[in-house]
């Protein structure tokens, strides 16, 4: 007895009726198809059995005949549920007409009221079976029979070579899926349900209002909608759309109705939903809000606060299908995963496509893209529990990985407290490898100018920024820019208030030469003299270190090169002055060998290397003491066994101390050593570690700064065990970095350190999945405290230039206008009162005219005359002009001195010997009236106050009387002699006089010139001239109608030029002032002194040496001195009076021989003052002197 089992996995309907066959049941209904139109059945060699196919005339595509051939064919579907349609396609190669080939229209009719309609191309060249369509189909009965009609599609895709298309069908397969009656793409599940009512009906049923037919929802997820009811709202997202509610593809569930949100959702399907806060994070495959309003790219972020749309930067460059809050790395981090290869971030109008691997992190609080989990491969699915303060936060991913980590971060990752370990750059802002894809970050610090300045991350190494810098980066607004282009590696960092010092290894070719100074505040290169190696340029140096000494304006730079500035030796080790941009070398020191680590430690730096000194052994530490300026050992210094890679300061828990610890490589197995120098000597702690690690960097932290997470109570208990003799402090701990191949087997890039207890901190790992390494960490500290000389702005200084330069001006301009005046006063005084003195001088008696025609002759010519005695009356010339006018013959007698200005009138004849000698002798006020009277005779007095003036008249005499002498000497040579009787040379001149009222009156025997000439460069002349000029100038005093009293007659020369005329006759009365003047300074005695009539009456053999006559006594006409005929001669042109030693004083008029003109302002001369005279030598002003004498018209220039 046997049993045959039917059983129907899968409902299923054939194109061809034959085919299908009765159900294994009783009932009588059974799969069946209708054919209307021309199909026709085609049969392949290659493929199962027959099927049908419907050829037409590509041009025919739309015609009613096409478009009525109909397959219908109804399936047996056992019992109503959920089921997916899929159609079976005979490829195109079975018959080779895949150019005829389009697509089908397939209507699915699921139930009496609801239909589906899609298109299913069928371009495929080899069997297939597809998916069409999915939906609750009732089951199959006597009333009703769900139908699938197959159709020429008039829109399908046809090829152009293509003369007739086809479409094939062959069966339908229905695959029942467990779901609910009218879910409607989302089903709400009852969890309260008792154990009987669980039997009788299912956990979950269709939302009271659900959606549109066909609707099919990918995600949904709940939260607080903050519109008018803050209500928890569920929040559904997929492909579906109600027009009549306006509502696409994404849609709000609350009291018991679905309504959409704003800007009517999205244009596009939505496929996974999380929410962070109370902003709802959307991804998918959409291009923006519903009503065009907001672009997005597959991703966007939806407020429910302000119920607005916004976009997350350019979006993801492919369809998102999971989006969940990721935990790990704190409450504001959202993960997306899908199909894309790229991100785009930055602004809306300058987008940065960055490449990614189907995953991507956005910082909800930062809006911007940031690091991800690393996971070098393709995920496939990323879960992660919901953040919870206080809570260990985990997160699953699956795919194909070769390399896992917690975080991707290039280059630098921050630690906080709060948190174990977190990005600091914003995604696609990070640092990137270099131009020959090396990347590596060396060092880093926190620039800061001084103290309460916002501090700057800053890093440098070897790798590249996205604005185009190189090798030194610093982090602004979470994005790396570039500080410079940095041709080298860089090792070292340090900041000395606005400058930042970058070191590192030199690159000639690329500019970069070991060091560059940046000024931060300028944004530009501070310049400053490079370092050389051995070779004289900087092909081989290099900077390991930068070192700022506190409170200086010192910087100390250790490496390899030998000189700074091309000319300074500076081996190994120099030091910077920021204020001068000056290098200077420390004391001589035995240091060969590069410098490998500086530090300070109060009053002395520490230098660490590898130093050779010829036979000495080799030394790695030394010490420079600044209080001293020696070099010296450090004591236990022996004791360490290899090059110094690392220097570190210690503290005693409260400040930093002499002491610092010692980390190297032993030169015996290139193992890691670590020893301290207490501040006496170096003592060796214990310290284990694997002898293939390499340390990079040891930090001394306070235990409060490490992450609680990372420490649990048996690991907090570990490190704060005490010990006798503590190496560190209580409450701190090192960090040191590097590779550490810890002793409990564990490998990591950092671990605390305390009493040789290891804490492993981060593991590390590359892009290929080796291990990686730490080179150094660093924390936010106050930056070195430096001098530094502030220096005002270039506009400040020119303002202060300007006003400085207007302030000098106006200083000049005023003392100039004082100085004027009080000269134009003083001379003006003097001037009147010489005038008035020489008047006074001449009153007391007459001479006739033969003995004073004799004495202008004689003195004039030779010099040799005596002039008469006192008893007679003083006789003089009368002048108007010192041009014209010689002396008369006729005993005349003065009536009257003009007052005030000293002025003579024309019937006031004056001999200008008595004007020059009253001059030197005395200074009468011009504001005294005085009067001759033939009975009294005045005495003058000697006034100091016109010394200057005094002066100029002798040398102008001297010089006069020399001329004169000369000339004098050639007429005699050509006449024979001078006559017997100098009056027969003049002829009485015309007279003139003023009347009583003082109006000048013409006399038939005399005339009148003007006395002052006004082109004369004598301030009193000129103003007299102009007086003059300006009207009738009065008698001085009395004066009758009778020619005795009424007119003095005025001499006119006849035969003699008036100017050799003149001038001898006043340097004939000249020579006596000086000899005066000087007996009067040898001896003040009242008995000694002589009146100028006395001094003037002397015989030339009783007056001094050199001054009987300017032609005997004058230096300009001695001989030369041999020893002074090779320096050039020069003439004084004013008096110079020597007031400091070392100054040379001279008369004007005198030869100076000039032996230095080397300086343009003061120069270096010898004045010689006869045989029996010492040479003078000194420095006078260039000014005073000119290598021409000056000529007899000079000499009224010199009055």
């Amino acid at each position: 007895m046997g049993y045959l089992l039917c059983q129907s996995v899968d409902a299923e309907v054939h194109a061809i009726d034959d085919y299908n066959s009765s159900p294994c049941s009783a009932q009588t209904i059974r799969p069946s198809s209708q054919v209307t139109g021309n199909w026709q059945q085609t049969t392949a060699a290659s493929y199962k059995g027959a099927y049908l196919t419907l050829s037409v005339n590509r041009n025919d595509i739309t015609s009613a005949t096409a478009q009525s051939a109909t397959v219908t064919m109804v399936p047996f579907v056992p019992e109503s549920g959920f089921y997916k349609l899929y159609m079976s396609i005979p490829g195109c190669q079975n018959t080779n007409t895949c150019i005829s080939r389009t697509s089908a229209k397939v209507t699915w009719l699921m139930n009496g009221k609801n239909s589906i309609v899609t298109t299913i191309k069928q371009h495929n060249l080899v069997d297939d079976e597809v998916e069409v369509l999915s939906g609750y189909v009732p089951a199959s009965s006597q009333n009703f029979s769900s139908a699938i009609y197959v159709q020429l599609a008039s829109d399908g895709t046809v090829d152009p070579q293509a003369a007739t298309v086809e479409v094939v069908v062959d069966s339908f397969r229905l695959e029942r899926i467990t779901s609910y009656t009218n879910l409607n793409g989302v089903l709400q599940l009852h969890d309260d349900l008792t154990s009987d009512l669980q039997v009788n009906r299912p956990l979950y049923e269709p939302l009271s209002a659900g959606l549109p037919t066909g609707s099919q929802v990918y995600s949904a997820t709940h939260g607080v909608s903050n519109d008018t009811n803050p209500e928890d709202t569920l929040f559904l997202g997929g492909q579906f759309f109600d027009s009549d509610q306006g509502y696409y593809s994404i849609a709000q569930y609350r009291d018991d109705k679905v309504t959409a949100l704003s800007s009517a959702g999205l244009w596009g399907d939505v496929r996974a939903m999380a929410f962070v806060g109370a902003s709802l994070y959307v991804g998918g495959s959409f291009n923006g809000t519903a009503d065009f309003a907001t672009a997005l790219g597959n991703v966007g972020e939806y407020n429910t606060t302000d119920q607005k749309w916004y976009p997350m930067a350019g979006g993801v460059g492919g369809v998102v299908s999971t989006a969940v809050p990721y935990a790990p790395f704190g409450p504001r981090a959202v993960a997306f995963m899908g199909d894309f290869k790229s991100i785009y971030a930055g602004e809306a109008d300058d987008l940065l496509e960055l490449g990614v691997e189907g995953l991507a992190m956005w910082d909800a609080l930062a809006g911007g893209w940031t690091n991800t989990p690393f996971l070098q491969g393709q995920p496939s699915m990323l879960y992660s529990d919901t953040w919870k303060d206080g809570q260990d936060s985990v997160a699953f991913a699956a795919g194909e990985f070769t390399a896992a980590a917690a975080l991707e971060a290039n280059g630098a990752v921050l630690l906080t407290p709060s948190q174990n370990i977190q990005a600091i750059d914003m995604m696609g802002y990070d640092l990137q490898p270099d131009t020959q894809g090396r990347f590596m970050v060396n060092a880093g610090l926190w620039y800061a100018k001084s103290n309460g300045s916002t501090p700057a991350l800053v890093v440098g190494g070897r790798f590249s920024t996205l604005d185009g810098g190189a090798n030194v980066a610093r982090l602004q607004d979470g994005k790396w820019q570039q500080l410079g282009d940095i041709g080298g590696e860089v090792l070292t960092l340090n900041n000395a208030a606005n400058l930042l010092f970058v070191g590192g290894v030199a690159n000639v070719s690329a500019g970069f030469t070991g060091l560059t100074v940046l000024d931060m505040d300028k944004g530009r290169e501070y310049n400053t003299q490079r370092l050389q190696g051995p070779d004289g340029d900087s092909t081989d140096v290099r900077v390991n270190r930068v070192a700022i000494r506190a409170d200086t304006s010192m910087v100390v730079v250790g490496g390899n090169f030998t000189a700074a500035g091309g000319m300074l030796e500076c081996p190994y080790i120099c030091t910077l002055d920021i204020n001068e941009g000056q290098w200077s070398p420390l004391a001589t020191s035995a240091l060969i060998g590069p410098v490998t680590d500086l530090l300070f430690t109060r009053d002395s730096l520490v230098v660490a290397g590898t130093f050779k000194n010829g036979t000495q052994p080799t030394r790695y530490l030394q010490r420079y003491d600044f209080s001293i300026n020696v070099w010296s050992d450090i004591d236990g210094a022996d004791r360490v066994p290899g090059p110094v890679t690392v220097l570190t300061a210690a503290s005693d828990g409260t400040e930093t101390t002499d002491g610092f610890y010692i980390t190297g490589v032993s030169m015996d197995d290139a193992s890691p050593y670590f020893f301290k120098y207490d501040g006496t000597t170096v003592v060796s702690p214990d310290f284990t570690i694997g002898a293939q690690s390499t340390i990079n960097g040891v930090l001394e932290v306070p235990r409060s700064r490490i992450p609680s997470s990372v420490l649990g109570d048996s690991k907090s208990q570990t490190l704060s065990r005490r010990s006798d003799n503590p190496v560190i402090p209580a409450g701190y701990v090192l960090a040191i970095s590097g590779d550490l191949f810890l002793p409990s087997g564990q490998r990591a890039s950092n671990a605390f350190f305390y009493n040789n207890e290891w804490v492993p901190f981060l593991s590390t790992v590359q892009n290929d999945g080796s291990p990686g390494y730490v080179t150094s960490v660093f924390f936010e500290i106050p930056p070195t405290n430096v001098y530094q000389r502030q220096r005002l702005s270039v506009a400040l200084v020119i303002i202060i230039a300007i006003a400085i330069a207007l302030g000098i001006t106006l200083l000049i301009v005023v003392v100039g206008l004082v100085y004027i005046y009080l000269r134009n006063r003083r001379e003006a005084a003097a001037t009147a009162s010489a005038a008035s003195a020489a008047l006074a001088a001449t009153t007391a008696g007459g001479t006739t005219k033969a003995t004073l025609g004799a004495m202008a002759l004689g003195t004039g010519a030779a010099g040799a005359r005596q002039i008469q005695s006192d008893s007679f009356h003083n006789t003089s010339m009368a002048r108007d002009t010192w041009g014209n006018n010689a002396v008369t013959g006729e005993p005349v007698s003065f009536d009257n001195i003009a007052p005030n200005t000293g002025r003579l009138t024309s019937g006031s004849p004056i001999g200008l010997a008595g004007l020059a000698a009253a001059g030197r002798k005395a200074a009468v006020s011009s504001e005294t009236y005085v009067q001759h009277d033939t009975g009294k005779k005045r005495d003058i007095k000697y006034d100091e106050a016109n010394e200057s003036l005094d002066s100029i008249f002798e040398s102008a005499a001297a010089e006069a009387e020399a001329e004169a002498e000369n000339e004098a000497r050639e007429r005699a040579a050509s006449t024979g002699s001078f006559g017997t009787d100098p009056g027969a040379a003049y002829a009485m001149p015309t007279a003139h006089h003023y009347d009583g009222k003082g109006d000048r009156a013409e006399s038939p025997d005399y005339t009148r010139t003007s006395m002052y000439r006004s082109d004369s460069t004598n301030p009193f002349e000129q103003r007299m001239a102009l007086r003059e000029s300006q009207g009738t100038f009065p008698p001085a005093g009395p004066f009758g109608d009778d020619d005795g009293t009424g007119h003095i007659p005025m001499p006119s020369p006849r035969h003699m030029h008036a100017e050799h005329a003149t001038a001898a006759a006043l340097a004939g009365a000249t020579v006596a002032a000086v000899a005066k003047k000087d007996s009067r300074r040898r001896s003040e005695s009242a008995s000694t002194r002589h009146t100028d009539a006395d001094y003037a009456s002397q015989s030339p053999s009783s007056r001094p040496s050199g001054e009987s006559s300017v032609g005997g006594g004058s230096s300009t006409h001695l001989p030369i001195r041999d020893s002074l005929k090779q320096y050039p001669a020069f003439y004084a042109k004013f008096t110079f009076s020597s007031r400091e030693t070392g100054e040379l004083g001279f008369r004007a008029g005198e030869r100076v021989f000039v032996i230095d003109q080397s300086d343009e302002i003061w120069w270096m001369g010898i004045v010689d003052h006869g045989a029996d005279q010492p040479l003078e030598q000194g420095v006078f002003p260039a000014t005073y002197v000119n290598s021409e004498p000056p000529k007899s018209t000079d000499w009224p220039d010199l009055m």
